[in-house]
């Protein structure tokens, strides 16, 4: 899956093979992964000005054009479709910026491959972030399937506030939408680097023992 199986197993937890500390704080494509988490970003940032800001002040600025003389039964039905679309656009503008925005922000701002990865990293530990996330997918998902872009917007917009909620309110009485099952505590400590360190000890052991294993096969030859 493009070096993305852990990212994935992280994000839906899915399996309790695949989601252990050790998968956790692998990150192979750092650079992919992170520019998934911008689009996430992009999106949701932009459903929100889009159906928040954006389209009631439109809505408010075409009813003020409003004359007896072009008033007809169909004008505020029309008004209203003219700003679900201006909503919708802003999040399939997100969904090209987001990816483009991201990329280039990690060229421009001139980290490292293991500063990206600890980047990362964060962004799979942070219950918050995964909780928005995860609830934006879900929700957005429902909204395109019921009204498309326009829809998918409301429906991100529903889980934003969900995961209001559920920080501010509901947090101490009941669980997210998904959970993870690596806790704070069973992760590693040094996180990506520690994982980094680890394989490369191993790579040198299989290495060693490799080298081993061929020269005894050339002595006994």
């Amino acid at each position: 899956m493009l070096g993305l199986e852990q990212w994935f197993a992280n994000f839906t937890q899915y399996s309790w093979d695949d989601n252990s500390a050790e998968s956790l704080a692998e990150v192979p494509r750092p650079i992919l992964e992170y520019m998934i988490y911008g689009t996430f970003k992009s999106a949701e940032i932009a459903s929100f000005i889009g159906g928040c800001i954006a389209h009631p002040i439109y809505r408010v600025y075409l009813k003020s054009k409003i004359t007896p003389d072009t008033l007809t039964n169909n004008t505020y039905k029309i008004i209203r479709t003219q700003c679900r679309r201006l909503q919708g656009r802003f999040l399939i503008g997100s969904l090209v910026a987001g990816p483009l925005t991201t990329l280039a922000y990690i060229h421009l701002s001139g980290m490292t491959e293991m500063e990206l990865k600890e980047k990362c990293y964060k962004v799979r530990c942070s219950t918050v972030g995964l909780t928005t996330d995860r609830a934006a997918l879900c929700f957005g998902f429902i909204g395109w399937y019921w009204k498309r872009f326009q829809g998918a917007v409301d429906g991100i917009n529903v889980a934003l506030l969900y995961s209001l909620i559920h920080e501010k309110i509901l947090k101490p009485y009941t669980s997210p939408m998904m959970y993870d099952r690596v806790k704070e505590g069973e992760r590693l400590e040094g996180g990506v680097g520690e994982r980094e360190q680890t394989k490369t000890q191993l790579l040198r052991f299989l290495s060693g023992k490799n080298i081993r294993f061929e020269a005894e096969a050339d002595t006994k030859e």
